[in-house]
């Protein structure tokens, strides 16, 4: 039977979100995701907007940073 658990791979260790049941010793494959960017790249926090735009520009330090696949 296979299961699928999820974890988090830090510093050389793997930590699994839950215990896999029924199950003492097997041979596992780990696949590594794509992590993507926790902050805003520079390019879009150097972008100085066009005069239309001051509004939007006006929120500029309230951007919340990119969404991440929590783990």
């Amino acid at each position: 039977m296979l299961q699928t658990i999820e974890g988090i791979y830090k510093d050389g260790k793997i930590e699994l979100a839950e215990i896999p049941q029924g199950v003492k010793e097997s041979r596992v494959f780990v696949t590594f995701l794509e992590t993507k960017p926790t902050t805003w790249s520079e390019l879009i926090m150097q972008h100085q907007g066009i005069s239309d735009s001051i509004i939007f520009e006006s929120y500029r330090d309230e951007l919340l940073p990119p969404n991440e696949i929590e783990l």
